[in-house]
């Protein structure tokens, strides 16, 4: 049997009765169990369920500072992304992370991804918010990890900072002290984790974002990032898109066998090589055929999310190759990848002669003389 995180009738209790000193007191029960106590438990079982990159996370609680906070939380820092480089410390003030959020009444809370907003007026963070929110709706309605979570509104309490925090949230979960169930929301600590990453490497931390606002208009988000936090981000993701991409693509190689069979094509479906397996530079990562005989190179593209619109990258080489084989290429996207929703979503033949495949530079090759 797990360790229970606290007593609910106890909490609610030690809840009331530090609220109504106004002032935090650091000798107060209260104030032990929610800001060391629940801390070191959440970790203690987190631990036990080896959640991703809890190594280097601080679970750090607050329930205000000199005066007791309307809304208390539980935050959980990832030092990577909320460290302030001045200080070396990590702060709920910037960056994104997932937080526990009370309400002022001491019973409702929700786990939530939340934004910093120390610093942002609550018209900019409702803006901000907003933004992101587009790219996880689609996440709302086929990742596991999310099963139970939401987009929108909640109350935490009248005075700005709660109404900051509220707005900041980009998907939250509602839970009430008397009725929620410890373990299933230790488990949904570590779902949101899971997800929280994946969506930090695929979308956050991609160093452009055009997103269609209801205005229909493009925005152009721009971050600036400390180099060196950059510079392990970059690669992180790198090492994440080369596993995403491996199992992608031995999804696609295994239909495209699997296809051929079926159209009865048992030598076609022999000759099918997955030849990004043991070498790269081709352009494409599987060789494969149509039930007619015709030559059928497949560049795989994966994402461990869903999306209206599917972002990828194309390089050069493959740009070429495209340009060169047209009928005989297609680019073939691959959504949830790594769970049992991973399916294709979209076979793009010819990529380069479609009016609707937007490609856009992301980079130049520059010479010039200097004699």
């Amino acid at each position: 049997m797990r360790e229970m995180l606290f007593n609910k009738d106890e909490f609610y209790k030690q809840f009331l009765d530090y609220k109504n000193n106004a002032r935090t007191d650091k000798n107060h029960p209260f104030h032990k169990m929610f800001n060391k106590e629940i801390p070191n438990k959440i970790q203690c079982e987190l631990e036990k369920r080896h959640m991703r990159n809890l190594d280097r996370i601080d679970i750090k609680a607050s329930t205000g500072n000199g005066k007791v906070a309307e809304s208390i939380w539980i935050a959980f820092l990832d030092q990577l992304l909320t460290k302030n480089q001045k200080t070396n410390k990590t702060t709920t003030q910037k960056g994104l992370y997932i937080v526990i959020l009370f309400a002022n009444n001491g019973k409702d809370f929700y786990l939530s991804i939340g934004l910093g907003t120390e610093n942002l007026s609550l018209k900019k963070i409702k803006y901000e918010a907003e933004v992101w929110r587009e790219r996880l709706k689609p996440q709302l309605k086929t990742s596991a990890n999310l099963n139970g979570f939401e987009i929108g509104d909640f109350y935490l309490g009248e005075s700005d900072r709660p109404k900051k925090y509220a707005a900041g949230s980009l998907v939250f979960k509602r839970y009430n002290i008397n009725t929620f169930n410890q373990h299933k929301f230790l488990k949904d600590i570590y779902n949101l984790n899971e997800f929280f990453y994946d969506f930090i490497f695929e979308i956050y931390s991609s160093p452009d974002l055009h997103i269609d606002t209801k205005n229909k208009k493009s925005i152009k988000r721009k971050r600036i990032i400390h180099r060196d936090v950059y510079k392990q981000l970059r690669e992180e993701r790198a090492k994440q898109n080369e596993e995403t991409g491996r199992i992608a693509e031995k999804f696609v190689y295994h239909m495209e066998v699997e296809q051929l069979k079926a159209a009865g094509q048992e030598q076609l479906a022999e000759a099918v090589n997955w030849v990004a397996e043991t070498e790269d530079g081709h352009g494409f990562d599987i060789k494969s055929y149509y039930p007619d005989g015709k030559e059928k190179l497949i560049e795989v593209k994966g994402s461990k999310l869903t999306h209206q619109d599917f972002p990828f990258f194309l390089s050069e080489q493959e740009r070429m190759v495209a340009e060169e084989e047209k009928e005989s290429y297609v680019i073939t996207l691959v959504e949830s990848v790594g769970t049992k929703q991973m399916k294709i979503v979209k076979e793009i033949q010819n990529p380069l002669g479609k009016d609707d495949l937007h490609l856009k530079p992301t980079q130049y090759s520059c010479r010039i003389r200097v004699d």
